[in-house]
């Protein structure tokens, strides 16, 4: 039941609708955002890292939903909970802030306010990430960061439809491994090394006020050679596609529905995942619940990402099995409005 692409065509057709929805391996989506037929403020757009060092996350984040606009980044321990934020917003930013229609091709982000600067570069073999700010309590704020970046490295690209066809979502996430540079929040200095890992998760889309989703991810360079994976499921028409996937040195192989064991009513308990086909089968055994509760005006953001180790197994198609133990990974439920 899943659809691939394998052609690079025009996401949107002239009334503003999917042409194809489905999934891919490279961004073979041509996001034709002149078709959207939708309401100015109704258009979302974001390019979000989440980085692993050790036993903290760095966060980064440069979007633009119209009526408003985030430029942030956190860092955070999961077993200390040590944590540290920064962020800066701007009203009504529209079109002034333009974000790269492609995640794959060369780009350039940069904001400026009179106390930070931000900026996300993507190059043919690496993604440079820089912020340097100021922050009346943390102090000096300094990230610069160079992430490996394989062009050929395949991703998880989604197009995903709505009841009302005007709506709909184009994502991407790629995970990256590897990288160098430094984290500076006031006194905490940290460092990254060649185990470190990061995520993308580039989002493009015009969908409902209220949206509700499950989303996981994680990466590790273990024996053998880099290992990821990506789940989701709970938002938009994913009759087309799932968003669930495994990486196994650069390569994509798709899974199709998870049966999924959660408990909204004690986040803490394990988490249990597996595929229809036993392909995917993991535990995530929950350290630590970072809880976002933000209310701005009408805009609420509510999330329990959950962080915790992964004990499981993947399968490929030649039948090898590859055994995971304990490898720092998250898996979130969202309930926002915005």
């Amino acid at each position: 039941m899943e659809n691939k692409l394998e052609q690079r065509i025009d996401l949107l057709d002239g009334q503003g609708c999917i042409t194809n929805p489905g999934y891919a391996v490279k961004m073979l989506y041509n996001y034709n955002k002149e078709n959207i037929k939708a309401h100015p403020f109704a258009l979302k757009e974001w390019d979000f890292y989440q980085i692993y060092i050790g036993n903290y996350v760095l966060k980064m984040t440069i979007g633009n939903i119209s009526y408003i606009a985030n430029f942030s980044a956190e860092l955070f321990n999961v077993v200390t909970k040590e944590s540290y934020s920064f962020s800066r917003m701007k009203p009504l930013p529209l079109k002034s802030i333009e974000l790269p229609n492609d995640p794959e091709r060369p780009s350039l982000i940069c904001v400026k306010g009179k106390d930070y600067a931000m900026s996300f570069e993507v190059g043919e073999t690496h993604r440079h990430l820089k912020l340097i700010a100021r922050d009346g309590k943390i102090g000096d704020i300094a990230v610069d960061i160079v992430l490996n970046n394989d062009v050929n490295n395949e991703k998880m690209v989604i197009a995903t439809p709505f009841e009302k066809k005007t709506k709909f979502y184009l994502n991407c996430k790629e995970n990256y491994f590897g990288g160098k540079g430094t984290i500076q929040f006031g006194q905490r200095r940290v460092e990254l090394d060649e185990n470190s890992t990061a995520v993308l998760d580039w989002g493009r889309g015009v969908w409902p006020f209220s949206q509700e989703w499950f989303w996981g991810n994680g990466s590790a360079v273990i024996k053998g050679g880099n290992f990821g994976f990506n789940i989701g499921w709970g938002f938009g028409d994913l009759k087309y596609a799932s968003e669930n996937v495994f990486f196994w040195n650069g390569k994509s192989y798709k899974l199709g529905r998870l049966h999924t064991e959660v408990d909204p009513a004690d986040y803490m308990k394990p988490w249990k995942f597996s595929d229809e086909d036993g392909k995917f089968k993991f535990v995530m055994t929950p350290i630590y619940d970072k809880v976002t509760d933000t209310k701005i005006a009408f805009i609420q953001m509510y999330c329990h990402q959950l962080f915790g180790y992964y004990d499981g197994f993947v399968i490929l198609p030649d039948g090898e099995k590859i055994i995971i133990t304990k490898l720092l990974a998250f898996c979130e439920h969202a309930k926002n409005k915005w």
